[in-house]
């Protein structure tokens, strides 16, 4: 019997890594108890949000890798390959369904988002294919394939996106699934989308309504902010372009329009990204300029853009298309930002400097994730767990 109360016990014991947990769960029936509680996995979680000490990045190249973001404050950057994918192994239960679906299994995968310890991945090949992972207790659930399918269509060709968020309104977690279609004569031209969710609650997916304007497939980032998922659009008519970013709500399912920042020029590119709970837009001038905003007081009748970053092309990066803000510093004075997928660096908020990280070949990176270590369950019937 422990002698101390189970709220200090509690208390102590959130502070630990996830794997010292799970072996503590075996000290004890009352430590196993209280370690597998709702209330100690919300606490731990919590805990690790304030803190960033449970942090990981997740990146994906030619296999996933995993980062600790405490070396990142020196500017080293060592990445280790992640040995127990779900998707990788076992695959032959994958490559079976694979072969009804027509599909051949190339072992490509695809991060789509991260939400409270869980990372949703889906497979390159088999788009269908959607899991939701726990990479620090390693149980993951491979979801129910989409009930939409257009492959018995000779004239549509289509590709889809996953995003994956947490739905404050009901309390569960939730997959978005972007649907491009486009004719197979025109590919890369996209005529139409559609949008499915699926609810970890229900166990189910279902098809919403759509905004009326098509959403841009390059302006999705990590972009679930404060339980909605944010994407760009654009309206055309003879004398101009306006640029609309849309909210759809996990909760709701209602979209709802945000006015965009003042913009110093014309730019070729818009994206959406979280950063620090906060909706970042980067906005890529044909200057080369590039400005990075975040969206204030989310929601709230006063809400409003601030300009947190500009990067000149006077700085030591010869060009740059993207430039995507990844996390803030524990003491909340530097922005780790990764440029063009192929390298790394670390800018100070108050002096507007740089300094690059050295990252050991880690280039070419198509998904940067920042992932909590958690004990959040992925809670659903057996019958679909792998």
């Amino acid at each position: 019997m422990s002698l101390l109360p189970d709220e200090i016990l509690a208390d102590i014991l959130c502070r630990l890594p996830v794997k010292c947990l799970l072996r503590l769960r075996c000290v004890s029936k009352s430590w196993l108890s209280l370690i597998s509680s709702s209330h100690f996995v919300k606490l731990h979680l919590s805990q690790s949000v304030q803190t960033k000490n449970n942090l990981r990045i997740f990146m994906w190249k030619d296999n996933i890798y995993r980062v600790d973001f405490d070396p990142l404050k020196e500017g080293f950057l060592p990445p280790v390959a992640v040995d127990y994918l779900p998707l990788s192994c076992p695959v032959m239960s994958l490559i079976m369904e694979m072969r009804f679906a027509d599909y051949d299994y190339d072992g490509g995968i695809l991060l789509s988002g991260s939400c409270d310890g869980l990372l949703c991945l889906s497979n390159a090949i088999s788009i269908n294919t959607v899991l939701l992972w726990n990479p620090s207790t390693r149980k993951s659930i491979k979801l129910p394939y989409p009930f939409v399918d257009f492959r018995d269509k000779y004239d549509i060709f289509y590709n889809c996106i996953y995003r994956f968020g947490y739905d404050n309104t009901n309390d569960d977690y939730k997959v978005v699934r972007i649907v491009f279609i486009s004719n197979i004569f025109r590919v890369g031209i996209c005529t139409d989308y559609e949008l499915n969710v699926y609810s970890l609650k229900s166990n189910l997916w279902h098809t919403s309504e759509t905004f009326p304007h098509r959403p841009k497939l390059e302006s999705f980032g990590d972009s679930i902010v404060s339980g909605a998922l944010h994407w760009i659009s654009s309206v055309e008519s003879d004398t101009e372009k306006k640029i609309l970013i849309v909210a759809f709500d996990l909760g709701t399912e209602k979209y709802r329009v945000i006015p965009p920042p003042e913009f110093v020029g014309p730019h070729f590119r818009l994206n959406l990204d979280n950063l620090g709970g906060c909706l970042s837009l980067s906005c890529h001038y044909e200057s080369s300029f590039v400005d990075v905003f975040l969206l204030k007081e989310y929601g709230r009748e006063n809400e409003y853009w601030s300009k947190l970053i500009t990067i000149s092309p006077t700085n030591h990066f010869i060009s740059f298309h993207t430039v995507k803000p990844i996390i803030y510093s524990k003491c909340g004075k530097k922005v780790l930002l990764n440029i063009d997928f192929l390298s790394f660096i670390w800018y100070n908020l108050e002096q507007q400097s740089f300094k690059e990280i050295r990252d050991h070949g880690m280039e070419d990176l198509s998904e940067v994730n920042i992932c909590l270590e958690s004990l959040l369950s992925v809670d659903v019937p057996p019958a679909v767990c792998i």
